[in-house]
């Protein structure tokens, strides 16, 4: 679960008909893509320039919680932090929100592993670690 006294990146997006299934609203899928979606640019964000040239992330554990269905044209908020820390792996939370309503669509909890280029998972740094305590 997020933690508001930390720091948490946010990011706004509306959904578009590509996401919509034949029962009419997002379908399953797309909110774990949002969730990869929204880590990556959350990387992005804090990474130095060296850092996205050298380490990249990979999604090795995924439990995700649906709420409530989000449809076409509804403005979505993805909020995203990351917790605890293991040699090589970084446990993330993201919650998936209706911008409008505020109403909680969903929520998940993932592992994900530094790598390197070569996709050989790396030990997270301290300098990394302390990317994550500031936005």
């Amino acid at each position: 679960m997020i933690d508001t006294k930390l720091p948490v990146f946010e990011k706004k997006r509306t959904v578009t008909a590509s996401e919509i299934d034949d029962l009419n609203h997002v379908n399953n899928v797309v909110y774990v893509q949002w969730a990869a979606d929204v880590a990556s640019e959350h990387w992005q964000t804090v990474g130095t320039p060296e850092m996205l040239e050298n380490y990249g992330w990979i999604m090795l554990k995924h439990c995700i919680e649906y709420k409530k269905a989000a449809v076409l044209g509804d403005e979505i908020l993805l909020r995203t932090q990351v917790g605890r820390a293991t040699n090589v792996r970084y446990q993330r939370f993201i919650e998936i929100y209706n911008a409008s309503s505020m109403d909680l669509l969903a929520k998940t909890t993932s592992d994900w592993c530094a790598i390197d280029k070569t996709g050989k998972p790396v030990k997270i740094s301290q300098e990394i670690r302390d990317l994550f305590e500031t936005l």
